[in-house]
């Protein structure tokens, strides 16, 4: 008789959806999940709850609420999301504003591998603020860490969940950089 296999307890955090006279598409829950499954467990510790929302969905304290943003002050309702650090009695959460983030974005887009995208940006951004303030502090600019970490979960992810297109990839980013530095010389 074999012994029982012993598995990993699911770090991901639980996805929340609260949205106000809004639907989004019904792959937006499903693309989130697949995204936090991309990002390394340890990454995760210590986020609770990923929140999906709109602008409507936001209390109207939260709609009145301003926040630092790259020497700017933006209010908390028109960020496409954002990260509330932990305290003594809750743990961090990310809420994210759907609705602005698919502004753009056509429904047809949502069924293409490129549907990971939009949600990925925002989502992986949000998540370099949990490790800088959780995990990995680094004294630079906030903003720039979060776009870092966001920059480095993306090509994870990408390079496992569509590893078979890496080959094209590679001419296609030497082609870029050729590309960029002669229109630095011109």
């Amino acid at each position: 008789m074999a012994a029982p296999v012993k598995t990993k307890p699911e770090t991901l955090p639980t996805i929340v959806e609260a949205y106000r006279d809004y639907s989004p598409p019904p792959e937006v829950r499903q693309i989130i999940q697949d995204l936090l499954k991309g990002v390394p467990p340890r990454y995760l510790m210590g986020l609770e709850t990923i929140v999906l929302t709109n602008q409507a969905g936001e209390t109207r304290d939260r709609k009145r609420q301003k926040v630092w943003s790259r020497n700017r002050k933006i209010k908390l309702a028109d960020a496409l999301g954002y990260y509330e650090a932990s305290t003594r009695s809750s743990q961090a959460s990310i809420v994210l504003h759907i609705d602005h983030i698919l502004k753009g974005v056509e429904p047809w887009e949502l069924k293409t591998p490129l549907r990971y995208g939009p949600l990925a940006k925002v989502l992986y951004h949000e998540i370099g603020h949990h490790i800088h303030a959780e995990h990995k502090p680094v004294f630079k600019g906030k903003e720039d860490v979060a776009d870092g970490w966001s920059g480095k979960l993306l090509g994870l992810f990408y390079r496992r969940h569509y590893w078979y297109l890496m080959p094209l990839f590679y001419p296609l980013r030497m082609y870029m950089k050729i590309r960029r530095r002669i229109g630095k010389r011109t």
